[in-house]
């Protein structure tokens, strides 16, 4: 990653980031673009302009920022995550899975790779193993919202309901909102 970023670049970047928190996402990576023309290879930027193309649509875009900044940042987790995401909602599962298991490697404490990787094994019909990899998530980080509601969703599926009230319960004291 680059240590100093221009003067010019810092701007555009931080213009764009207030772009997209307004849902104005064209003219953020417009601005991205623009700071991405001064530091081609800044990390950030990259990232920010995947996550603009996913949220408008442009899964192909999207995916390719994610892996530039995977080829700049191999351990980069939200990249990791945030690609293997896309491709599940393109419902290419075993991409997924090839980019989630090598990075849970390195980084076996971390919750939302068990938490993507479960969500994963749940869209392939695969509750035992999305069940174990929640569990392993909660194991890490107890109170991980988003476990703890997949967890909670996928018991309420298999009628499992008390263990999966308590469940929401947790999710929703972690993350009242």
């Amino acid at each position: 990653m680059v240590a100093c970023m221009s003067a010019h670049a810092i701007p555009a970047y931080e213009r764009g980031l207030a772009l997209s928190g307004e849902g104005r996402h064209v003219e953020a990576i417009e601005q991205f673009e623009a700071a991405l023309n001064v530091q081609p290879d800044d990390t950030r930027v990259l990232f920010a302009l995947g996550s603009t193309a996913q949220a408008l649509g442009l899964a192909g875009p999207a995916a390719e920022f994610y892996r530039r900044v995977l080829a700049r940042e191999p351990a980069r987790l939200e990249a990791i995550v945030n690609l293997a995401n896309l491709l599940r909602s393109q419902g290419q599962f075993q991409a997924a899975l090839s980019i989630l298991a090598p990075a849970l490697v390195r980084h076996a404490d971390a919750p939302e790779l068990w938490l993507t990787i479960g969500s994963t094994w749940r869209e392939m019909g695969e509750s035992a193993q999305a069940e174990a990899h929640y569990r392993e998530a909660l194991a890490r980080a107890p109170d991980f919202a988003p476990a703890l509601s997949n967890l909670a969703d996928l018991l309420t599926d298999k009628g499992d309901t008390a263990e999966a009230l308590v469940l929401y319960d947790r999710a929703l004291a972690a993350e009242p909102h």
